[in-house]
């Protein structure tokens, strides 16, 4: 059963006013019964029931022509919802408070050291105090959004965050004593998805391929505007597909496992196997993090350093033949990218795009491009409300009587 399915309508409908209002930011009652199909008294009934929960307000345009009385537009209201959202990543628990249209009131990051993920919970719980304890800003909030880079299970529950492992960590439980607003918990490469799709560099495209590329390769497909999933995975798991030996810095990761394994993607140019080609062509390195390690091959790259660029080359053979392969099975206008490596974005589209190319000798190519925003850009973390909104779910609250 999908969303929709357990959704009343009015709320469904609702989500699907609000969102247009948003997308035009100034849109009269007329021209929202067009646009939606509803009947002008159902989109006066609607709007009314948005205005009443503070979603939207009226706002006095002037005429074009300068004849008759102002006219009235609708336009989505800043000034009365908060949105609470985290970003937990293996390195840092960041927690930013913003009005609905994503104005920054308050934002703190707390680093996430290695020696502290054995003790997560009580790491995540003192942050949340912490921040609460010192956040006089906060009223009004519609909703407390956690986005994960890492893996959760079908029920939401953290798994594995970096290379650790934990044994269902729930995270909505660990949080509800201090709140008492829904709580959202989601992997953050569906909430980059979900903001690239309806409000990125993705909302005009039908047809398009997604791909997240840090400790795991996250993948999923748009296809004639529908994002593909399988149950309820938005994702489809590409990590064993196979690279041929394309180049000689593919030989020296992963040397413990069979060769055919050694040769999965996953074990060629996630962070886990360019981390190892650091640390083995750069031996003096004496960085902690692989986020810091990251960092360092970056700066390099940026340099021009031979041995940095070997490792970007080793790493654009890999993704461009995977990629390849990916557009002979899914057409797709377009190719989003979302990886830390995107430090590098220029030399690195550059680069994956050229190889792409001589792939394809007929006929155009999808382009590799970066979405609208950034890994740990906040409006990645509040896509999910906004989804909440759109699809009527997080309208259920504000339905109770006041």
């Amino acid at each position: 059963m999908n969303k929709e399915e357990k959704t009343p309508s009015r709320l469904i409908q609702l989500g699907r006013i609000y969102r247009l209002i948003e997308q035009f930011e100034e849109i009269s009652r007329i021209e929202l019964s067009k646009l939606s199909g509803f009947a002008p008294a159902t989109i006066t009934s609607l709007t009314r029931d948005l205005i009443e929960k503070h979603l939207i307000m009226e706002k006095t345009v002037r005429n074009t022509d300068n004849r008759g009385r102002p006219a009235i537009a609708l336009c989505v209201s800043p000034i009365y919802w908060q949105s609470l959202c985290a970003t937990l990543m293996e390195d840092r628990f960041e927690i930013t408070l913003s009005e609905l249209d994503g104005v920054i009131i308050k934002q703190k990051t707390f680093p996430l050291s290695t020696n502290k993920l054995s003790t997560l919970d009580e790491f995540l719980v003192n942050s949340i105090e912490q921040f609460l304890n010192k956040t006089k800003e906060l009223s009004n909030l519609i909703t407390f959004s956690v986005t994960v880079g890492g893996e959760l299970d079908k029920d939401g529950n953290l798994i594995k965050l970096g290379s650790q492992r934990f044994n269902q960590l729930n995270l909505r439980t660990l949080f509800s004593p201090y709140f008492d607003v829904p709580i959202l918990i989601s992997e953050y490469f569906n909430t980059w998805l979900l903001a690239e799709f309806t409000l990125g560099n993705a909302i005009n495209c039908d047809d398009a391929l997604f791909i997240q590329l840090d400790d795991e390769i996250n993948f999923s497909v748009l296809s004639e505007g529908e994002i593909l999933f399988n149950r309820e995975q938005e994702r489809i798991n590409i990590n064993h597909l196979v690279v041929p030996r394309l180049n000689e810095l593919q030989a020296l990761i992963n040397r413990d496992l069979p060769e055919v394994e050694r040769y999965q993607v996953q074990h060629q140019i996630t962070h886990r196997a360019i981390i190892q080609l650091i640390d083995l062509l750069y031996p003096n390195n004496h960085f902690s993090t692989n986020a810091e390690k990251i960092k360092f091959l970056c700066r390099n790259i940026i340099q021009q350093e031979k041995t940095a660029l070997r490792i970007l080359d080793h790493l654009t053979d890999c993704l461009a033949y995977i990629l390849m392969n990916l557009l002979h099975i899914f057409s797709a206008e377009k190719i989003m990218l979302n990886s830390s490596m995107l430090i590098v974005k220029d030399v690195l589209l550059e680069e994956l795009n050229q190889k792409l190319t001589t792939y394809f000798s007929h006929g155009k190519v999808a382009e590799v491009v970066m979405g609208k925003y950034e890994w740990n850009s906040p409006v990645v973390a509040a896509a999910a409300i906004k989804q909440g909104i759109y699809d009527g779910t997080l309208l259920t609250n504000l339905e109770q009587p006041e």
